[in-house]
């Protein structure tokens, strides 16, 4: 049961967790309507809400964007990548102040290899597919993430990673500002780019 699970392209339950809780937040104050999310989701969604999921489960992408695209409609105006982006940064945020981010607190010469290692490794963990690779960028103001075997990994967490990615860079470089900017390159392809903001 577990290998079929994993077969289907899927994030880990503890980077959907707060998609669900805000989506419950919204449901409870009346902001959307059962009526509504039954209109939206499809019924293989219901079980990743209705219950606590473990942490090392995973959950299906597919349910992810069609919650996403509930949450981003109420809360975002419809705005995906600035929602969504912020997102991203919530949630580095919250990683940082469980204490993830100590063992990589470096200085301004590293953080670029030490942030794309902690965003290869990251994103490893979170996702049961894709490949992600960095390399430096030649002037040594940035590096460059590579998300290989891209195609079914949707845009809304691409512009997660960008948020998430900016927070990270920005804590490993000290407070200096780090601009984050990613493309689909091709069907199969996205390509982040960080840089130093002067």
């Amino acid at each position: 049961m577990a290998a079929a699970k994993e077969a289907v392209p899927s994030i880990k339950a503890t980077g959907f967790q707060s998609a669900a809780d805000d989506l419950k937040l919204l449901l409870n104050a009346g902001r959307v309507t059962r009526a509504q999310l039954e209109a939206r989701l499809r019924p293989e969604d219901f079980p990743y809400l209705d219950r606590a999921l473990a942490a090392s489960s995973w959950v299906p992408v597919a349910t992810y964007v069609r919650i996403g695209g509930i949450l981003c409609d109420i809360e975002g105006k419809g705005d995906a990548r600035a929602y969504f982006r912020a997102r991203g940064r919530k949630a580095a945020e919250r990683l940082h102040k469980a204490g993830l981010y100590k063992q990589f607190e470096t200085s301004v010469e590293t953080w670029g290899k030490r942030a794309g290692t902690m965003a290869t490794t990251l994103a490893a963990v979170l996702y049961n597919f894709t490949k992600w690779s960095h390399e430096a960028l030649s002037d040594r103001q940035g590096f460059r993430l590579t998300v290989d075997d891209a195609r079914l990994f949707p845009d809304y967490l691409r512009y997660v990673g960008e948020g998430t990615a900016e927070y990270m860079s920005e804590l490993m470089a000290r407070g200096r500002k780090v601009q984050v900017t990613s493309e689909r390159v091709g069907p199969d392809k996205i390509v982040y780019t960080l840089q130093y903001q002067d």
